[in-house]
This record gives structure tokens, sequence and C-alpha cells, in this order.
């Protein structure tokens, strides 16, 4: 069996996924002490326990709760933007985290959002600066669905688009001034809508559907409803 340390260790990060390795490599970056461990490991999980202050379930949300609960005497938290659990304490990064690692100047920007009532953030994690803000308990649904909305399906009909784009012979890299603008401009003002939806053009958009894969029609026009009902 692996030696356990004897001095205390801040952060046992559990899991192998990407947040637990960009957490990792955070921690790398400013020099703090932390252990690993994830099913790969041959020792079990509570070996670990010895010298650690706090376990970081950097898993899956169906796998907290069984993991949480059979850890006592540790401040545990975890990572889930929806879960709620009370006996738990949560800190979720507001952010999308790719299979590359970051730089530590990108690491030091990303926002924690944890539940009002609860530790604060400066207390789970008092090594970092990162700005940190609370939320009701009960409102961590409704901020997942449409953090995890706005990421991922912008992310989908980003990733078609750029298909789109190399398809026609164009580098993939022209659309970044257009969409870091439109990122930009919906955050700042809610009349960052344009183009032939937003204008009512009804001929570009009777042509846009005449070209664009089926799969995508059904999605256009549930746009057009959208606008039409929420922005007109």
């Amino acid at each position: 069996m692996r030696k356990v340390p004897r001095k205390n260790i801040p952060y046992l990060i559990v899991g192998s996924g990407r947040l637990a390795k960009h957490l990792a490599q955070y921690f790398k970056l400013l020099n703090i002490s932390f252990l690993s461990w994830d099913r790969s490991n041959k020792d079990p999980l509570f070996t670990y326990f010895q010298n650690v202050d706090k376990v970081l379930l950097a898993v899956s949300d169906g796998s907290i709760e069984k993991l949480a609960f059979s850890i006592s005497n540790k401040t545990v938290i975890h990572f889930s933007g929806a879960l709620r659990i009370p006996e738990l304490e949560s800190a979720h990064p507001l952010y999308t985290f790719g299979y590359d690692l970051y730089d530590l100047e990108v690491y030091k920007t990303i926002p924690f959002v944890t539940e009002k009532g609860k530790r604060p953030f400066k207390e789970l994690f008092p090594e970092l600066n990162n700005q940190s803000f609370q939320i009701k308990s009960k409102d961590k649904e409704l901020y997942h669905a449409w953090s995890s909305m706005a990421g991922n399906f912008s992310s989908l009909l980003i990733t078609e688009y750029i298909k789109i784009l190399k398809k026609l012979g164009l580098p993939s890299n022209i659309s970044k001034p257009y969409l870091l603008q439109v990122v930009v401009n919906s955050v700042q003002t809610d009349k960052a809508l344009t183009g032939p939806i937003q204008r009512g053009d009804k001929k570009t958009i009777s042509k846009h559907l005449e070209v664009i894969e089926e799969d995508f029609i059904s999605i256009y026009k549930s746009f057009i409803s959208l606008v039409l009902k929420r922005y007109s």
C-alpha cells in the first residue's frame, strides 16, 4: 500500500473526467497541494482520507450522493450546477472544460456559483481568488438548465456551422470575430437579435429553409416561432 503523507494536504480530487483534470491543473499552476483518486487507483478511496481536509467530488451527478455519504468527518464539495444536497457544499464553475488544459489566467477568470445559506466560496477555497456568487438552492435547476441550453445548444449549432464553412472552402477561424461579437452583444443587451428572422424577411427565410439540412429545418422553424412569440 502506498505511503500516506504525514503533512495535511488541503484537497483530495476524486474523479478522472475533464473537470477533475482541469481542477488538478489549476491547483498545480498555483502550487496548491492536493491528492487525486479515481477508480483506476489500486488503493481504496478511504486510504486517502487520513491527511486531507476537503474531498472534491469532480464526478458525474449520478455518482455524487453515493460517494459523498461514504465519507465522514471531511468537508465534501461537489461541482454540480443542478443537484441540491443539504448535507454537502457545492461550487459550480460557470465555464466549459475542453480536452485541452488552460493557462492560469483563464482559470482565474472562471466564476463559481454556490448556495445561499452554506459556506461561501472563499471559505471553501481560500487559496483561490475567483469571483463567486450565491443563489438559492431551489433555483439551481433553473440556473443550470439555462446555462446548459445557452452553452450546449449554441455549441452544437456552431459546430455544425464550422462544418459548413469548411465544406465551402472557408477557414474555420473566419467565424471567430462574428461569433465573439454575437456573445458580447447578447450579454450587453436584450436587443441583440439581428437577421431575417428578426426583420420578418419571409423571402430570405424561405430560401434558408430550402438549403439547410432536414435535421435543422425544425430547429429553424422553432426559432421563428419563438421570436414571433417572445420578441415581436
